[in-house]
C-alpha cells in the first residue's frame, strides 16, 4: 500500500542534519532566554541596548538555521512539525529525531543504543505490487538509482499502432476491445490518449487505452489484437464482401426480384446502387440501397457482373 516501508537507507547526511538541529535548537533556546532577561535590564538602563539587539539577532539567526534544517529533513522524506519540539529538553529532542519517520512496528525491532540515527525509510508511492527490485541488503546506493519498481496492475495500458489514414476517425473515450495471444476472453477498455506524432518508419499513430485488470489476467508486454469501436449498430444490414462490385462510379449489388419464384415470372436480378460502410470479418455494412430481408447474389454475382459489362459497352456509368 502507499506509504509502506520498502527499505531502510543509512544516510550519513541525515544523521548530520539531526545533530545540527539539536545543537541549533539548544542555541536558539539559550539566546531566546538571554534576550528575555536582557529586555527589562535595557529598559532600566543597566545594560546597553546594543547588547540586546545583538542577542535578538542571534535568536533570529538560530531560528533561520532551524527552519533550513527542518526543510532539508522534510525534503528527504522525514516530515515533522517544529511545534512538536516545543518544551522538549535536548535529550528528548535527540530521542524524537533518532527514529524520525519510522513506523512503530519497525522502531520496536531496532535497538536505540546500537542503531544510528541515519535511517531514511523508503516508502511505496502508491498502492500496487513490486514488479522489480534492484537492490540487496548492505548495498551502497546512489540518489539517482532506482531501487524498486511499484506498479498498479489493476489498470493496464494498451498501446496500439493505428494507420495514419484511419487516425482521423479516433477520439478519446471510444471503447476498445483487446484479445491477448493465448487468452480466449476479450478485455474491454477506453481510449485515453492519442499521439500527436507519426512513426517515421511504419507511418502509424500510437494510441493508448486503459484496460481493467483487477483479476490480474493481463501481463506486461503481452501482444494481441486490439479493436477500436468507432460506432455500434446492433441491427446493421451486412452482406458478404463478394456481393459488392465497383463499377467505376458507384458500388452495386444484384438483388433477386421478389417475384423470382412465381411460375410465370421471369428470373430477374435487379441492379441496386448501394453505399457501403464498415468492412469486417468478410462482411460489409450497407448504409443505403437495400432493405432487410432482400436476397443478394453472392458467389455467382461475378457472372451477372460480366453480363452487365457486356451490355454496357460504349455506355457511361452504370444505370440502376
Amino acid at each position: 500500500h502507499a506509504g509502506d516501508v520498502l527499505a531502510l537507507i543509512d544516510a550519513a547526511e541525515v544523521g548530520r542534519l539531526k545533530t545540527e538541529l539539536v545543537e541549533t535548537w539548544t542555541q536558539w533556546e539559550f539566546q531566546r532566554e538571554t534576550y528575555s532577561r536582557l529586555a527589562p535590564l535595557v529598559q532600566q538602563g543597566s545594560v546597553p541596548e546594543l547588547r540586546a539587539l545583538e542577542t535578538q539577532a542571534a535568536v533570529r539567526e538560530a531560528w533561520t538555521r532551524i527552519r533550513r534544517i527542518h526543510q532539508a529533513l522534510v525534503n528527504l522524506g522525514l516530515p515533522f512539525r517544529l511545534d512538536d519540539l516545543e518544551g522538549y529538553s535536548t535529550d528528548q529532542i535527540a530521542d524524537y529525531l533518532h527514529f524520525l519517520g519510522l513506523p512503530e512496528s519497525i522502531r520496536s525491532e531496532l535497538d536505540p543504543v546500537t542503531t544510528p540515527s541515519n535511517l531514511i525509510p523508503l516508502r511505496a508511492p502508491l498502492d500496487g505490487v513490486i514488479v522489480d527490485r534492484d537492490v540487496v541488503s548492505g548495498e551502497v546506493v546512489e540518489t539517482s538509482q532506482v531501487l524498486f519498481t511499484v506498479a498498479d496492475t489493476d489498470r493496464m495500458w494498451l498501446l496500439l499502432n493505428v494507420p495514419l489514414e484511419e487516425s482521423a476517425l479516433l477520439r478519446t473515450g471510444l471503447p476498445v476491445e483487446f484479445e491477448a495471444d493465448g487468452m480466449p476472453e476479450k478485455v474491454t477498455g477506453e481510449l485515453s490518449w492519442l499521439s500527436t506524432t507519426v512513426d517515421a518508419k511504419t507511418r502509424t499513430v500510437l494510441v493508448r487505452a486503459e484496460l481493467e485488470n483487477s483479476d490480474g489476467r493481463l501481463r506486461d508486454e503481452t501482444f494481441g489484437t486490439g479493436r477500436i469501436i468507432l460506432r455500434e449498430e446492433p441491427e446493421a444490414i451486412v452482406v458478404p464482401d463478394e456481393a459488392i462490385h465497383w463499377e467505376g462510379c458507384c458500388h452495386i449489388v444484384f438483388v433477386r426480384n421478389r417475384d423470382y419464384f412465381q411460375e410465370s415470372a421471369p428470373k430477374v436480378f435487379q441492379i441496386r446502387t448501394v453505399r457501403p460502410g464498415v468492412t469486417q470479418d468478410g462482411k460489409t455494412e450497407i448504409i443505403a440501397g437495400v432493405l432487410p430481408g432482400e436476397v443478394i447474389v453472392t458467389s455467382g454475382s461475378s457472372v451477372l457482373r460480366s453480363q452487365l459489362l457486356r451490355g454496357n459497352l460504349g455506355e457511361g456509368c452504370c444505370a440502376e
